[in-house]
This record gives C-alpha cells, structure tokens and sequence, in this order.
C-alpha cells in the first residue's frame, strides 16, 4: 500500500507543535525601535511642519509639492524599510513631466538609519533634463530642525539653477 500524505488535521496539529516549540517572536522592544519612534514624533512635530510651511512658500510661485513618509517596517527580510519623510516638489515648467507617483522627482528626504540612530539627508534634482539623487549629509536626529530642513531646500534649488 503507498504511503498516504497526512491528513490536513495531522498537519496542522504538527505545524501547531512546531510553532510552539521552534518560533519565538522577535523582541520589538529594543534601543533601536525606542528610536524609531523618537523619529516619528520629530517627523510629525518638526519635520513635516517645517516642510509644509516651505511648500507654501513655492505655492506662491506657481510650483507644487508633495509631502511622503513612510513608516520603519522590519517584515521579513534581512534589511528592513527605514522610516522617512520627503518633500517632492512639482517645478511649473516640469508639471507635464512629473506625473505623481514617477520613480524620481526633484526632492528633499529624510530617512532613518536605525542602526546608528541617525538620520540621512537625501537631496535629488531629477528633471526632465538630467539630475542626480545623493545622500548629502548625517546628523543625529536633535540636530534637524526647521533651519536644517530650509538650508537643505535652498541647496536644493540651488542644484536646480545649475543643471
């Protein structure tokens, strides 16, 4: 007589034991993850009020913009998702060219690194002409403010008049 395979009631009672025995959920209660939400708090008090006032300001001027974040997110892969926030901008000569959702748009970012407990200032000038996305400075997360996030704006105009 052939082997028969288990009945799904056995393989769920086995997968039962195995879980019991084997799987011990991760701990989420660490240095790393208290951090975590030091940033959120920062990214919802300073950095996205600061990013919208300056949002405002190139409103006035026929431009557009965009604010994303996205939350710290571990799943199950080796590196996770870091936390961020970023300000795309919609220039008014560009408005045919960047459509909303578009991989690359000009930028300002913010983005955790969890590992060091710092965060990464991401500067792109992608255009229809050209441009580049690079990481332009760390600092710990006490020292973005409101005058930080208007100096790296202004770089990032600066870039635009150059290209």
């Amino acid at each position: 007589m052939a082997n028969k395979p288990p009945a799904a009631d056995d393989l769920s009672t086995l997968l039962d034991n195995y879980n019991d025995a084997k799987v011990t959920p991760p701990n989420l209660s660490g240095p790393e993850d208290e951090w975590i939400e030091k940033f959120n708090v920062h990214r919802d008090k300073v950095i996205r009020p600061a990013m919208e006032q300056l949002g405002k300001e190139i409103e006035k001027r026929g431009h557009d913009f965009h604010i994303v974040s996205r939350d710290f997110r571990r799943g199950n892969r080796p590196l996770p998702d870091e936390a961020s926030i970023r300000i795309d901008i919609y220039l008014a000569d560009e408005k045919s060219r960047t459509k909303i959702n578009a991989d690359k748009r000009p930028h300002v970012g913010f983005a955790t690194n969890h590992k060091k407990q710092t965060v990464n200032v991401i500067i792109c000038d992608v255009t229809s002409r050209g441009g580049v996305e690079s990481k332009v400075a760390e600092f710990p997360l006490d020292k973005i403010d409101a005058a930080l996030i208007r100096d790296k704006f202004v770089a990032l105009f600066k870039r635009l008049i150059a290209a």
